[in-house]
Parts: C-alpha cells; sequence; structure tokens
C-alpha cells in the first residue's frame, strides 16, 4: 500500500460493547454485515520466505494469510496483534507492522450454519518481518483450522495455483518494497537521480504486474479432499 498507513479515527470515545453471538446469530450477522478483517504476509527473518498455512475449514480452505476478523474498538494493528498471539503464539510491536493492501472478498461458504449463504469480508493487509529464529520456533498453527504449513517464495505464490488475493497482497508488497527502497535512497546525500530514476521504474512495473493477477484469477482453481469442495474466483476492480 503506497500510504504511510492504515489510519484509525475514532470521533468521540467509543466503548465496545461487544458479545459472544451463537452460531445461529451469527450466521444472521453474517448475511447482513461485511466483516472487517486483518491478515498478515509473514516473512522469516531474512525476508525471503512468507509463512502460509493451509486452512481445512471454510472459508477458503486452502493456502491462506494469517489472521481474522476486527473487534469493535481495535485499531487494525491491534487486530493484527491479537491475531498473532492467537494464531501463532507470536508477540509482535506495533511499529513492525506495514501496510500492504486493502481488498474485499465474498466467499460462496462458510463455516457457520446455512453454510451455502456464504461471507463477505473488507480485508486490511500488513506484512512483519520476524527478527530471529527464537521468533520462527513460536510459530505454531491452530490445528482445527490448518492442515499444515509452509514458508514459501514469493514467487512461488505469484506464478502458482493459489488465491488471486493471495497473489495481489504478495504483488503489492513486492512492489512495496521497491517503493521503501526508493524511498531510502532519496533520503541519501549522494544519490543521484538516475538510481532514483531506475528504481521508480522498477517500482511501476512491479505495480503494474499487481494489475495483471486480476486479469489471471480464472486460471485459479481451489479444491478441497477434506471437505470435497472445488470452486473458482473471479477478481475485479
Amino acid at each position: 500500500m503506497f500510504q504511510s498507513g492504515i489510519p484509525y479515527h475514532e470521533t468521540g470515545t467509543f466503548k465496545s460493547h461487544r458479545t459472544f453471538l451463537p452460531d445461529d446469530e451469527y450466521g444472521v450477522a453474517l448475511d447482513n454485515l461485511v466483516k472487517g478483517c486483518t491478515d498478515i504476509l509473514l516473512l522469516n527473518p531474512s525476508g525471503t520466505h512468507i509463512f502460509t498455512g493451509r486452512r481445512c475449514v471454510q472459508p477458503q480452505p486452502d493456502w491462506w494469510f494469517m489472521g481474522g476478523r476486527i473487534f469493535p474498538g481495535e485499531t487494525p494493528i491491534q487486530s493484527c496483534q491479537r491475531l498473532l498471539r492467537r494464531e501463532l503464539g507470536l508477540d509482535i510491536a506495533s511499529e513492525r507492522f506495514v501496510a500492504v493492501c486493502a481488498q474485499a472478498f465474498a466467499f460462496g461458504m462458510r463455516e457457520q450454519e446455512p453454510k451455502h449463504h456464504g461471507t463477505t469480508d473488507a480485508q486490511f493487509c500488513y506484512k512483519v518481518q520476524l527478527l530471529n529464529e527464537d521468533e520462527v520456533k513460536k510459530v505454531v498453527l491452530d490445528e482445527n483450522e490448518y492442515s499444515e504449513s509452509e514458508w514459501k517464495l514469493p514467487s512461488e505464490i505469484i506464478e502458482g495455483n493459489y488465491h488471486p488475493a493471495l497473489k495481489y497482497a504478495v504483488g503489492n508488497m513486492l512492489a512495496g518494497n521497491v517503493l521503501e527502497k526508493m524511498e531510502r535512497k532519496v533520503e541519501e546525500e549522494d544519490a543521484s537521480d538516475e538510481e532514483i530514476a531506475l528504481l521508480a521504474r522498477e517500482f511501476l512495473k512491479k505495480r503494474k504486474d499487481v494489475d495483471e493477477v486480476l486479469k489471471t484469477s480464472k486460471d485459479y482453481k481451489l479444491v478441497s479432499k477434506e471437505l470435497n469442495y472445488e470452486t473458482t474466483v473471479n477478481s475485479r476492480y
């Protein structure tokens, strides 16, 4: 994402009155509301690989982000912090989260009855790079939601049979990496205009590559043997 972050505007004093909803009531809420979600691209200490989990429940029973829904009163980063603690056992300082992109989802199936009613989400995506092997060792997935996990190269995700939303986020992350490099170069006293121009061209190319992801969305096929479920995706702006 090519803004400094995702601002959180609290007008007046907000106090959360969130309560637990039984599955039947939560299902009615899902039929009428778009959930706000935060998802995270978790990078290894060298920044070369992304941690992914293969979900074994609806929605999206395939390789996916780490994350989940935002609770009322949470900033997007606070939501990311809570979810990483819950899903992976990680405590990450707020300044380590970098905004990547925003997306909207509509899934034809969900875990709550009636499952075929599906669910809709609005996503804020961030990236976080782990600092050392001690943090890597702390990563533990919930076996009730994920059947396996793997550290994947960005190119593997971009070029493979992965959901377009995951590809889109990774593409934006790669473009954002170049933008960050260009911003650092501009701060250098001895940086030349030629060096900055080269980075600017690289950034624009990677930014256009992101749009190409949407054009190939129909190539993706979701196949979940555990749930006996198959479907495709239609992505668009």
